[in-house]
């Protein structure tokens, strides 16, 4: 063990209640549950396998509720996740445990774009197969990561959607879900409650033994940000910016010349222990990139 890993295994007993204090307290409020709409088909987007878990497992759990045709697009193959493990099989075995993860959090279809990991920016063959895959499925909803982001190819795949949505004759509502670049509270504008499917998206994230990265910071916020609600019976919540289309491509133009900085700018909340930096690291350059957004 490396003394970094010694250094937080030895700091959680203390670092990680105290976390949770601060973060009940960053993320008060007193806001309503989004109740979550009878779609009949919704789209995810997700960089790697294990992103639609992370970001939205539990929501995409209470879609089934209404049978909700759920469809999740893997941009990259993930090949590079894991430097312990030959490069040519990473890939598959993260294919292998989605087999595992779709039937838990009810994913009805599942499609793959290949994109080599870091190749998303500006990919046009991506574009295309995306553009063809919208306008097949025709979903109400589409799911994607974030415009601001600490990895370059969750930005890109916001960007991805914002070019392919430029060209589509859909008007699906956009909500970019979090990941690992925890979104600022008073940005958030939808909350949905998923207290009933926590259980699942815990399970869920159990099975993505190919990955190095811990979840429990992930879990963690899903606990912690149910305090932005006046119903405190709400346990766990899982959060998004909801906009049009028009705003999301507008947003993600503005966006996109600041994404390149973002890796150094913010740090990835996988973690408890490090779960304060990276909620709290250049805040207020984040909130300003928000404004930014907003202000034109």
């Amino acid at each position: 063990m490396n003394l970094k890993k010694l250094v937080m295994n030895v700091s959680e007993p203390i670092i990680n209640p105290l976390t949770k204090l601060v973060l009940k307290k960053h993320y008060q409020g007193n806001r309503e549950c989004t109740p979550l709409e009878n779609s009949r088909k919704v789209l995810v987007l997700a960089p790697h396998m294990d992103d639609e878990t992370i970001g939205l497992g539990g929501t995409l759990h209470e879609y089934k509720k209404f049978n909700t045709e759920v469809h999740c697009v893997f941009i990259t193959d993930g090949a590079s996740s894991n430097g312990s493990i030959e490069k040519s099989k990473v890939s598959q075995i993260r294919k292998n445990e989605i087999d595992q993860v779709k039937d838990m959090l009810g994913i009805h279809s599942i499609y793959y774009l290949d994109v080599p990991d870091g190749e998303v920016k500006d990919n046009r063959k991506a574009e295309n197969e995306l553009l063809e895959l919208v306008g097949s499925i025709q979903p109400e909803v589409i799911y994607t990561t974030g415009n601001v982001d600490a990895h370059p190819d969750h930005v890109a795949t916001a960007k991805l959607l914002s070019d392919v949505l430029k060209l589509s004759t859909q008007e699906p509502m956009i909500r970019q879900y979090e990941i690992n670049c925890p979104v600022p509270p008073e940005e958030i504008n939808c909350i949905i409650d998923i207290t009933d499917s926590y259980g699942i998206k815990k399970k869920a994230t159990e099975v993505f033994t190919s990955q190095a990265i811990a979840f429990d910071g992930f879990l963690v916020l899903a606990s912690v940000k149910a305090n932005l609600l006046n119903d405190k019976n709400v346990q766990y919540v899982e959060t998004f910016i909801q906009s049009t289309k028009e705003d999301f491509i507008e947003q993600s133009d503005i966006l996109s010349s600041k994404a390149e900085t973002y890796p150094i700018l913010f740090k990835q909340a996988n973690r408890t222990v490090t779960l304060l930096w990276a909620v709290y690291k250049n805040l207020d350059k984040k909130k300003n990139l928000y404004k930014l957004r907003k202000s034109n």
